[in-house]
């Protein structure tokens, strides 16, 4: 199940992450690392941030 929007964290640098949607594809974006992060590193990263926090 997606998180809701605002929830995504960069893998690099840990900050919220800027999640845009356009034609059906989900881009994330770090506005402190100013680049756009590989959706697969994005979900791969907050579902292990996830199942450490329960």
């Amino acid at each position: 199940m997606d998180q809701p929007i605002g929830t995504y964290r960069c893998p690099d640098c840990g900050q919220p992450l800027e999640v845009m949607k356009a034609c059906g594809a989900t881009s994330y974006f770090c506005n402190h690392c100013n680049e756009l992060k590989s959706s697969q590193r994005v979900r791969e990263h907050n579902a292990a941030g996830n199942q450490e926090q329960h």
